[in-house]
């Protein structure tokens, strides 16, 4: 990963590893079964998510943490639209899983 950002929330660090390193059994193992993702507003499950993500598109950059680790701000890259800033906000179930992602454009 490339980052001297410290992202405090375990369960949303090794999201973002697996992400990082294109590991979707890491990535859905982390995600429970019911777990909703909106990618720019856009639905999706998990494996869905992964089937167009992985491997494909990771950040270049991590520039910030907010919500207690749940929130990770940083420079991230596409085949399709190329880098831009964006927000990934992971919100953790009852038992600790993730069950909502959102993956945001950002400017700051």
């Amino acid at each position: 990963m490339i980052t001297n950002i410290h992202i405090p929330d375990p369960t949303v660090r090794k999201a973002i590893e697996a992400l990082q390193d294109g590991d979707a059994g890491a990535w859905l193992s982390l995600f429970a079964t019911d777990a909703v993702l909106y990618d720019l507003g856009n639905e999706m499950t998990a494996g869905e998510f992964i089937e167009k993500s992985i491997g494909r598109e990771y950040f270049t950059q991590i520039d910030k943490t907010e919500d207690s680790g749940l929130s990770v701000f940083g420079s991230f890259h596409t085949a399709q639209f190329g880098d831009f800033q964006v927000s990934f906000r992971f919100r953790l179930n009852a038992t600790g899983g993730l069950c909502r992602l959102d993956v945001l454009q950002e400017t700051y």
